[in-house]
């Protein structure tokens, strides 16, 4: 067979990677090459609409559709399935071939007969050597420096560097033990004699597998350096809803049960088990640090407020190791505790505005504590200092972090695939209005929000926005996929928060979206039409130039309403008992108090009295009453009188809520908004935020 008659089967399996994929094929398209080449793309059951574009961009493109992720090795099999190749090239969808790369490589396989699979020199995106794509097979003399991190440390070595065989020239050619299957030409007279990719590797070690039994048929793997490709590793695994750490050393584990079972000893095989299970510990570990980061500059904070008030009040720090390191240890857990209620280290990591509420109710705990154990106690003014202090430290880290983020620090720094200190959002409604609200979250890096990208139910938005916009230098976030993918969207791109603009759904339809995704435990946001307002989740804060109010969504527990209860029932009494004085005056002042019934739970009414007095707060002051007797709430949804239209509440109405926020000027279409996510995120803590706002508001 010659070159000109030989036929090559490039085999793509895809997964959410639309725009990769089209550079990919581009570039393939543009090979120098005489034999015929076939182009079979398996996808993955993307959601990005890799398939549309594939059909309307690349009509002579072969394409199968799978309705699930079967994984890179059964894909790579349905391919196999219907090529007619006499050679198959295995090739990751991220990749940029050179114009020569087919024809190098396949000049390869006709001049040297024995050699069953080639793989070229594979660049990383910043144009540094990919080191996968020469390496060795694991075995473990070659696994313990690698699993030990000696490889890194001395790649020159040929003990230490042999995985992925450092110590060797990558511009000279090598006959190899494993090219990576990334890009992976194979002759398929190999696949008719040892058959294809074991399926029982679902993402990684298939290729490594292929080439172990290649050699123990015989054959030879060359690594070709002659050209080269781009490979932008793991973009496929950036939007995999798996673990593609715990996949990966799943099968390095299978890898090792199945070739090395037989031929190494119980010791060795508990060895490398045994360093593949710290490697993925390690790996898990180092990916996870940066999500204790606020909690430890926290408790660096409270311990920096103790270090400056013991010497403050007693001269040196003495009495600190005499007796009060066990008392500093329970107020950090105090204020930790607080600051989790708070989600300080979760979803509110940079709220500094919780943060002071957390910081002052820590200081409340740590009193209300050393009062029951005396003890624990510190010097009344030692803690007084320490918590002033703590006060300021605790927000104040977070407002350093709103300064540097602001002036680009962070943004290198990952957690899962969003900058540290970041929630992950996406914005529903890809026009021009969800343009400019990625915009004004942009230009303040303060929010704690990063926009992942946009998702519609119409694409033409995005595209009609992106053109209206090609005179901004802006690097707009992409189109992540159609609103009909949402949960998968969602899934694999670790969103925490849905941000609604107005020229994406109706109301009915966001809410639609907002009960399809509860599960999902996310964070929803809406601009109202016509309005500056962005609702979203669990704080009062300023986003851009727009007031917003944030809100957890989360149905409601049990231990929420047996809370709220106790906190109306003690806080009413002592609320009654304190401001009796003012009651008797207004009784005096006022004899006439006016009988109002007004709506409550589940189409019922109660009665309230009120005061003709014009102060709102003075007139409604009788209706404590009511909350002490459990019609009403502190906090709740809004105080309908029966004179207007029948309301079936689905929980009591409160003195205040989100509608009495001085900012929140809403009518009665946006207030049915406001309510809707009360009734479904009524905290305590967004309880005591709204009675806070609403002091403030008066």
């Amino acid at each position: 067979m010659t070159e000109s008659n030989a036929i090559i089967s490039v085999i793509i399996v895809n997964y959410n990677v639309k725009d990769y994929l089209a550079n990919c094929i581009s570039s393939l398209l543009e090979s120098a090459v005489e034999s015929e080449v076939e182009i079979i793309v398996i996808d993955n059951n993307s959601f990005d609409g890799s398939v549309e574009m594939l059909n309307n961009e690349f009509s002579q493109v072969q394409v199968v559709a799978h309705r699930e992720n079967v994984g890179f090795g059964k894909a790579v099999n349905a391919g196999i399935d219907r090529a007619r190749g006499d050679y198959v090239l295995v090739l990751n969808p991220d990749t940029i071939v050179q114009e020569d790369t087919l024809a190098t490589l396949l000049k390869q396989m006709t001049e040297r007969k024995n050699v069953a699979i080639c793989g070229p020199k594979i660049l990383n995106a910043d144009g540094t050597l990919q080191l996968s794509c020469k390496r060795s097979f694991p075995t473990p003399w070659v696994a313990f420096p690698k699993l030990l991190g000696l490889s890194a440390l001395f790649p020159g070595s040929k003990w230490a560097g042999r995985y992925n065989l450092t110590y060797l020239d990558p511009d000279e050619e090598y006959s190899v033990e494993a090219v990576s299957g990334s890009c992976m030409f194979i002759r398929r007279e190999l696949i008719d004699e040892i058959g294809v990719f074991d399926e029982r590797f679902f993402m990684f070690g298939e290729d490594l597998d292929l080439c172990f039994r290649a050699m123990e048929a015989g054959w030879e793997i060359r690594y070709v350096p002659d050209t080269q490709i781009v490979h932008y590793k793991g973009e496929s695994v950036k939007v995999a809803p798996f673990d593609s750490i715990h996949w990966f050393y799943r099968a390095m584990s299978l890898f090792v049960d199945k070739h090395f079972s037989k031929t190494s000893s119980l010791i060795t095989r508990w060895g490398l088990r045994t360093g593949i299970f710290f490697r993925k510990f390690s790996s898990v570990l180092s990916s996870s640090l940066a999500q204790l980061i606020p909690a430890v500059l926290d408790v660096s904070s409270v311990i920096t407020g103790f270090l400056i008030a013991i010497p403050l009040r007693f001269g040196d720090l003495t009495p600190l190791y005499e007796g009060y390191l066990l008392p500093l240890g329970v107020y950090i857990v105090l204020w930790l505790i607080v600051g989790s209620v708070f989600q300080l280290y979760s979803r509110f990591v940079l709220s500094y505005n919780r943060a002071i509420l957390s910081s002052m109710l820590g200081f409340l705990f740590s009193v209300a504590f050393t009062y029951f154990f005396i003890q624990f106690a510190f010097s009344r003014v030692v803690l007084l200092i320490a918590s002033l202090v703590i006060t300021f430290l605790i927000p104040g880290w977070r407002l350093l972090s709103h300064v540097l983020k602001s002036r680009g620090f962070f943004r290198t720094l990952k957690v899962s695939h969003s900058p540290i200190f970041s929630r992950p959002a996406l914005i529903v409604g890809a026009g021009s209005e969800g343009r400019r609200i990625a915009r004004n979250i942009g230009r303040r890096l303060d929010t704690g929000i990063y926009v992942v990208g946009f998702t519609d139910n119409d694409y033409s938005r995005f595209a009609e926005s992106m053109e209206e916009s090609d005179n901004e230098n802006t690097k707009w976030p992409p189109f992540l996929g159609m609103l009909e993918s949402i949960e998968n969207i969602v899934s694999t791109n670790r969103i925490r928060e849905l941000i609604f603009s107005s020229d994406g759904l109706t109301n009915e339809e966001m809410l639609s979206v907002m009960d399809g995704t509860k599960d999902l435990r996310l964070t929803y946001r809406i601009v109202p039409k016509d309005r500056d307002i962005l609702l979203g989740k669990a704080s009062v804060e300023d986003v851009s130039n727009f007031p917003f109010v944030n809100i957890e969504y989360s149905l409601y527990h049990r231990l929420n309403m047996i809370s709220k209860r106790a906190f109306d029932t003690v806080v009413s009494v002592f609320a009654i008992v304190v401001f009796s004085p003012i009651l008797l005056f207004l009784r005096l002042r006022f004899h006439e108090w006016k009988k109002v019934d007004f709506w409550g739970v589940d189409g019922t009414t109660f009665s309230g009295l009120v005061t003709p007095a014009k102060s709102r707060t003075l007139r409604e002051l009788p209706l404590l009453f009511n909350i002490l007797s459990g019609s009403m709430s502190f906090v709740g949804i809004s105080l309908l009188p029966v004179s207007s239209d029948f309301v079936k509440l689905m929980c009591k109405p409160g003195l205040t809520g989100l509608d009495r926020i001085k900012k929140l000027r809403v009518d009665s279409e946006e207030r049915s908004i406001f309510e809707h996510y009360y009734m479904q995120n009524q905290s305590m803590a967004f309880d005591l935020e709204i009675m806070i706002r609403t002091l403030f508001a008066l």
